[in-house]
């Protein structure tokens, strides 16, 4: 039997097997667990991929430099018959001892109006660490360019001198025209992932293309299918690039945006992408819609017609919200209306910062239980004095999550140093805190369910007394076999996502002191911690989590980011999440989640349309939207054969339903039910 690299990945996939997905570093070290962890249920897999890949690691003792070199002296290339080249090699990467620098987005603009013999000399008769292996990396580059031109040059493709004219100018050359500019693009985003790197994202790409676009004269239509390759290309491997879920890359492609002088910047690349990739209907790459009030009317219209088909992009994310955030934390103005995001939705500069913004995930719902596993309860004698003892749990919680974050390295990364300002003046890696910016961020999962515990013990504990606490947490901690007590913590009405004072003011409690917290922290490097209000792991984190008070039971996925399924109002969650305070450290992603049936979408296009814009305009901070119906998703759990291209939004990103574990189908199918009797 022979098994390819991304039959395992599909294999790890549906065993649900996140946790060893989530800590591989390298293909290398991923067949190595796969075989010492999980040889029981993997066996005809391990051996066959014992006995069939021939895998290569760079040397750890030498330089991270000379490890890049050495790697693209021995990376295999396989030269695509159309299209962009891109070339991955499954079973060759680097080997790390510390952690990996991933989540960003680099600024490719840094590459078209430079060569890599000019990206030499700012190195070459320097002796320091730093500039050897900067020197290393790019000679390694020029290694693996020379080796493509001699593929290239033996291959029966059509057009060959074209990307072979490419290849040498990316040595010796600027960018000449708009085919040229996407392929160096390409090119670079594929050094990371043979390098390692995981959830790269491309950045402004109708931004930082458009002096090209417009200087090539390119009419629209040869744009379009230039744009359309280029998708493609960034698709190629899609398993391969997954990270702890099939379809999670961070390929994010950020379009549009508010100017700092008012005006909302767009142009036709924006229109284009957004064209291409509804006409494509493929998963990965992924777009990001800056939103902005004076945002042309079509281009929303164009943005609804592509997330309608199904592919969940573009997610919308509001500047007139996110960039008064980012210049109140510190970043400065410039930098803010240039933002981009981090793997899935996390606002961050680009090309200034080491912004590991999917550093660790704080669950809201662990100090909870942990103060009703270990205190007495009888002994509080009202809700404001347990809400204070929540707060001295989450503290020590946070407290640890940050010493134990700050107590980690990383690895020394010459490839991304070359794109980040700072580590050339300072000769120092990025992993050494060079970087204008150097800020963690943490994502959060379960705030919903702790509000929804904590309004229960309000109501039914303290206000009319129906249990007493004790009663209530002996029920949780038998995993509630008391139906009584399940059904009454299940149907109290006041919960997280509802327009309501108390819902909202004990929201905005709780992370008002999640924030006074993380706002004291600071990173190894002198950089500040942030936190958001969404995150990919509320069904891995709640795995092997016990019951909590809002009636969810042992292992349960917590809730979806801000939701609210219950419900048959769509605005009323909307109103909500427009209440949420994401001022200070506050504004590391806050998605709205909803689900809405394609037949919704097609009957009341424009009322829709409205509503998402006066939505934004209310000050949702963002939104995405899964657009499925629920009959849909019950027969391709049954029948996978039959929709081998059903697209659905997972959580940042957009995946092939049928590559999903059984616990996210379900959670999908569970949504679906439940939203297809809201109305607007």
């Amino acid at each position: 039997m022979v098994v390819n690299v991304d039959t395992v990945k599909k294999i790890l996939f549906k065993l649900n097997l996140f946790e060893f997905t989530k800590k591989y570093l390298t293909y290398y070290d991923l067949f190595n667990q796969l075989s010492s962890e999980y040889n029981d249920k993997n066996k005809a897999v391990v051996e066959s991929v014992k006995n069939t890949f021939n895998f290569y690691v760079p040397s750890l003792n030498q330089s991270k430099g000379l490890q890049i070199k050495n790697l693209f002296s021995n990376v295999d290339i396989n030269i695509s018959n159309e299209g962009f080249i891109f070339s991955l090699d499954k079973y060759k990467t680097l080997g790390n001892i510390n952690g990996s620098i991933n989540n960003l987005s680099l600024d490719y603009s840094k590459i078209f109006n430079s060569s890599i013999e000019e990206m030499k000399l700012k190195y070459i008769d320097k002796t320091d660490e730093y500039s050897l292996n900067q020197l290393n990396a790019l000679e390694g580059i020029e290694i693996l360019i020379d080796r493509i031109i001699v593929e290239l040059k033996l291959s029966s493709r059509e057009y060959k001198e074209k990307y072979i004219n490419y290849f040498e100018n990316i040595k010796n050359s600027h960018v000449s025209n708009f085919e040229e500019a996407l392929q160096r693009i390409l090119f670079f985003n594929q050094l990371l992932w043979q390098t390692g790197h995981k959830l790269n994202g491309f950045g402004r790409l109708d931004k930082i293309l458009n002096d090209i676009y417009l200087n090539d004269n390119v009419s629209k239509e040869k744009a379009l299918n230039l744009i359309k390759n280029f998708l493609k290309a960034g698709h190629r491997y899609y398993y391969t690039k997954s990270s702890s879920l099939s379809g999670d890359t961070g390929q994010i492609i950020v379009l549009g945006g508010l100017e700092e002088d008012g005006s909302y910047f767009f142009n036709d690349l924006s229109y284009l992408f957004i064209e291409a990739l509804t006409e494509l209907n493929i998963p990965d790459p992924k777009l990001i819609l800056r939103y902005s009030k004076n945002v042309p009317r079509d281009i929303m219209e164009l943005g609804l017609k592509c997330i309608a088909t199904g592919v969940g992009s573009p997610l919308l994310s509001n500047d007139d919200v996110i960039i008064d955030k980012l210049i109140d934390f510190g970043y400065k103005s410039e930098d803010a209306y240039n933002y981009v995001v981090s793997a899935c939705w996390e606002p961050a500069p680009i090309g200034k910062s080491f912004e590991m913004n999917n550093v660790d995930c704080l669950v809201f719902l662990s100090p909870l239980n942990d103060l009703l596993n270990n205190e007495e309860l009888d002994n509080f004698k009202n809700f404001d004095e347990l809400l204070i003892k929540y707060n001295e749990y989450l503290k020590i919680y946070i407290d640890n999550l940050t010493d134990s974050i700050n107590s980690r390295n990383w690895e020394t990364d010459p490839l991304i140093s070359l794109f980040i300002e700072g580590c050339d003046d300072n000769l120092k890696d990025i992993s050494e805190g060079s970087a204008l910016y150097n800020n963690y961020g943490l994502t959060s999962v379960s705030l919903s369910n702790t509000v929804n515990s904590l309004l229960n013990i309000k109501y039914f504990a303290f206000n009319n007394s129906k249990f007493t606490l004790t009663e209530l947490n002996s029920s949780r901690q038998n995993n509630f076999e008391d139906d009584e007590i399940l059904e009454t913590l299940k149907n109290q009405p006041l919960i997280y996502g509802r327009d309501d004072e108390d819902v909202l003011n004990l929201t905005n409690d709780i992370i008002a002191y999640a924030n006074d917290v993380i706002k004291s922290k600071n990173t190894k490097y002198g950089g500040k911690f942030k936190f958001g209000l969404s995150a990919p792991s509320y069904v891995t984190s709640s795995s092997n989590f016990e019951a909590s008070l809002d009636g969810r039971k042992n292992s349960e996925p917590f809730n979806v980011h801000i939701s609210l399924e219950d419900n048959e109002d769509y605005t009323e969650i909307m109103r909500f999440a427009s209440k949420l305070n994401y001022s200070e450290s506050k504004f590391n992603g806050n998605v709205v989640d909803f689900m809405v049936s394609p037949s919704f979408i097609d009957n009341n296009f424009d009322k829709f349309l409205d509503f998402l814009i006066l939505s934004l305009n209310l000050g949702v901070f963002q939104m995405q939207l899964n657009v499925v119906d629920s009959k849909t998703l019950i027969d391709a759990k049954k029948h996978p054969d039959k929709y081998p291209n059903l697209i659905v939004r997972v959580w940042g990103f957009s995946a092939y339903f049928k590559d999903l574990p059984e616990s996210y189908q379900d959670v999908l199918i569970k949504r679906a039910v439940k939203n297809e009797s809201r109305h607007l």
